[in-house]
């Protein structure tokens, strides 16, 4: 991974992948982390509930913008919506 990729401390097994993304004129990688791990890591080790673990993601992680590198963060898209 490129050094200038920014990743979230102490959450590298909740690392699933990297993407390259244009930001202005220039290409950057940013690194891709699954939510649903996040969660079950902050249960874990945070003694948050899972709503907090969600809410402390939305807040902290999702709501921050630290840069063109700024982490992602995935969810998997539910069944139900496809109906």
């Amino acid at each position: 991974m490129n050094e200038d990729t920014l990743m979230i401390d102490d959450l590298d097994d909740a690392l699933i992948g990297v993407c390259m993304t244009w930001h202005g004129n220039m290409m950057v990688e940013r690194a891709i982390y699954s939510g649903e791990l996040i969660v079950e890591r902050l249960v874990e080790t945070s003694e948050m509930t899972e709503e907090e673990a969600l809410e402390y993601i939305d807040f902290n992680m999702v709501g921050a913008y630290v840069g063109e590198t700024t982490p992602i963060i995935m969810w998997p898209i539910l069944d139900d919506l496809d109906s």
